[in-house]
């Protein structure tokens, strides 16, 4: 897999919102580790659903000359925008390793500034009883 791959699902998943893709691009045993926070893929996907349900819009661009690939990683420094409405938008800068099994991402590590967990706009991240619109 190649940075091709990582872009696309950028696009076609996390800037349209479409959470029906996760398991596209992600491999069922996926693992995160962000910012020292373990999620497990039932984890991630509830995350995502809630959030991708949301008015949040995302913008995404990355580090050209960052870019290390290797048969089935690949590592990148990119900045993730992220904006609900009425909310002055938040820059993310991600430092990202994506490990790719069998076609999707099967690991993946990344260190946010600002730590992503602690932003307003993802509060309601890991709260399955939330009904977060905003």
């Amino acid at each position: 897999m190649s940075k091709a791959a990582l872009i696309e699902m950028f696009e076609r998943m996390v800037l349209c919102k479409d959470a029906s893709l996760i398991g596209h691009y992600y491999h069922p045993d996926f693992m995160l580790l962000s910012n020292g926070e373990e999620q497990d893929y039932a984890t991630f996907l509830a995350g995502h659903r809630r959030i991708y349900a949301s008015a949040v819009r995302y913008a995404v661009r990355y580090d050209d000359d960052s870019w290390v690939e290797e048969p089935d990683r690949v590592a990148v420094r990119l900045w993730i925008t992220v904006q609900r409405p009425g909310e002055a938008p938040t820059e993310f800068e991600v430092l990202a390793i994506a490990q790719w099994k069998d076609g999707r991402i099967h690991r993946l590590w990344e260190l946010t500034r600002p730590d992503w967990t602690q932003v307003a706009a993802f509060a309601h991240y890991g709260d399955p009883a939330a009904l977060w619109k905003a």
